[in-house]
């Protein structure tokens, strides 16, 4: 679904990351004193150094091509004259800027280059800080937050053995912050973010403050606290006015987002699009998509549902952009960690000492024979229980959605009653505290709700809302939906977004429409999600009904 949590992967650390590549570079001009030698080898390395400074100011005037560019000269010279220092610093350089431009793969390569090489250099783990910094930061981008607490818990680690400054702590924290903020522990992410504000401001480093005024409105977001978001956002704004600088696109997205959020559009309308012009500028595709889905649902809000179709468009072609960018470089990343533990399996079987090499080839191709037929049984007898409850489950919905004569709310009911007289598929629900006659009463009560609202035609709606909204536990309502209807609450919605679709294909107000924008006026959010759940429902794609809905017509 759409949701916030694009900060937790990509603007938290993007913001942050300025501050750390000027603490990076700094160690660039350590070296300067550090290289010795014939006076045209001296000046080949200042030459290097030199693109290393350029790129560095190139980074924080947000020309990132340029900031490439130089380091594409630096790593070409450090290559050629065998300076590990400089060549590692030019890598990371590298990973920077293929994670600022969304290219995650190309970035992961990087900065596993550069631990590999930098594991053969003195001074090894400040310069290692620096790498797992960053490499956090892609793992934030790719959604992988386990990996984001690991890096940065390390980083911590190594910085109480090393004195580093403290804009690394900074980087750590608010990593540390948005990673528990998307764990949903909120308590945890907001002690580590006001840590963030904290040492910013006794610092005086503008960038550690306003980052964590950002994240901490994140924060709020999650938990729907509006205000509080709005506070926040505003708080950051009036800070960047006091010392003249920039508004934070985070900022503005705060503000857009959270009165979207309070039913205000016009209100969020203006901040949304400074956003866009922003993203497009600095080709941020994170920052852009959430800009056009959010502008979506403030048209939408509105009532200007051209343009709502138009941005919800705009968002599935980023969205699309992104997951392929994603998608490879988790694949890069399973890589990376399967050849790891392949070498530490490695070492370690080299530290045996070995008895008999033919006998324990044997035994460990037998032992591989067996643990492959076993996985194969195992995935057969899973697929095949999959299949059979899916097949079931089919049937059953789509009896629901072939009977054209009688309104859904009817069929559900019908089958509500069917269920209750089958006394062997009534199983006592666990820990219910509701009675037959309670539970009876809700299903009329959600029928109705359904009937009327339509809450499925919002992309957002999950089962505390809906809950919520029928003045229920969400407890009882699971109940009522499992044993009323067979159905989870997934199951449930998507059902009548199905039905809804289906009365839109057979709508000749909607002939034009394209399959995607059918799936939004049904409440799913991507064309992907719409042609896979439609097909599960009804054995039929939507494209595929329709067709079969056109030759209907034509033959009556």
């Amino acid at each position: 679904m759409f949701n916030y949590n694009f900060l937790s992967k990509s603007f938290p650390f993007k913001n942050i990351l300025k501050i750390i590549v000027g603490c990076f570079f700094f160690f660039i001009s350590t070296l300067k004193a550090q290289e010795k030698g014939l006076p045209d080898f001296n000046k080949t390395i200042e030459d290097c150094k030199s693109y290393l400074d350029k790129s560095g100011k190139a980074y924080n005037n947000a020309n990132y091509e340029a900031f490439k560019k130089y380091n594409d000269s630096a790593l070409l010279v450090s290559q050629k004259l065998n300076l590990k220092k400089l060549e590692i610093k030019a890598i990371i350089n590298h990973g920077i800027y293929y994670n600022v431009v969304d290219a995650y793969e190309k970035a992961l390569e990087q900065f596993y280059k550069a631990l590999e090489f930098n594991e053969k250099t003195s001074d090894k783990e400040v310069t290692k800080i620096n790498i797992l910094v960053n490499l956090a930061n892609v793992y934030s981008q790719m959604d992988n937050t386990d990996k984001v607490i690991s890096c940065m818990e390390e980083v911590l680690l190594l910085s109480e053995k090393n004195q580093v400054s403290d804009l690394i702590k900074v980087a750590a924290y608010n990593g540390l912050g948005n990673s528990y903020t998307k764990k949903k522990d909120y308590e945890k992410a907001l002690t580590y973010l006001h840590e963030v504000k904290t040492i910013g401001e006794r610092i005086q480093h503008f960038g550690a403050v306003l980052t964590a005024l950002d994240n901490i409105g994140y924060s709020y977001f999650q938990q729907e606290k509006w205000d509080e978001v709005i506070k926040a956002a505003k708080e950051s704004v009036a800070y960047s006015t006091k010392h003249s600088l920039d508004r934070r696109p985070v900022s503005l997205l705060n503000f857009g987002m959270a009165y979207v959020k309070k039913k205000t559009p016009k209100e969020a309308i203006p901040y949304l699009k400074e956003v866009l012009d922003i993203a497009i500028v600095r080709k941020d595709l994170n920052l852009e998509k959430e800009a056009h889905y959010h502008l979506a649902k403030a048209y939408k809000l509105l009532g200007n549902f051209r343009n709502s179709n138009r941005e919800q468009e705009l968002y599935a072609e980023v969205m699309k952009r992104l997951l392929k960018e994603q998608s490879n470089a988790a694949l890069l990343d399973l890589k990376h960690d399967a050849n790891a533990e392949k070498q530490v399996i490695k070492s370690r079987l080299e530290s045996l000492t070995v008895v008999d090499n033919n006998k324990n080839k044997m035994l460990i191709f037998s032992g591989f024979i067996v643990v492959f037929l076993g996985v194969l049984l195992f995935f057969y007898i899973r697929k095949k229980k999959v299949l059979e409850t899916d097949r079931e489950q089919f049937e059953k919905t789509n009896e629901l959605l072939n009977n054209e004569n009688k309104a859904l709310k009817t069929k559900m009911k019908e089958l509500a009653i069917q269920k209750e007289q089958n006394s062997n598929e009534l199983v006592p629900y666990k820990n219910s505290s509701l009675t037959e006659q309670d539970r009876n009463q809700y299903m009329e009560q959600i029928l109705d709700y359904m009937e009327k609202e339509k809450p499925y035609l919002d992309f957002d709606i999950n089962q505390s809302e809906l809950a919520s909204k029928l003045s229920m536990n969400k407890h009882h309502l699971s109940e009522v939906l499992n044993l009323c209807f067979d159905k989870n609450f997934y199951q449930f919605i998507n059902l009548y977004r199905v039905n809804e679709a289906q009365k839109i294909i057979k709508d000749p107000t909607y002939s034009d429409y394209k399959i995607l924008a059918i799936a939004y006026e049904a409440g799913f959010k991507s064309k992907t999600s719409f042609n896979r759940v439609f097909k599960n429902h009804t054995g039929l794609t939507p494209s595929e009904y329709r067709k079969k809905q056109l030759k209907s017509t034509v033959s009556y």
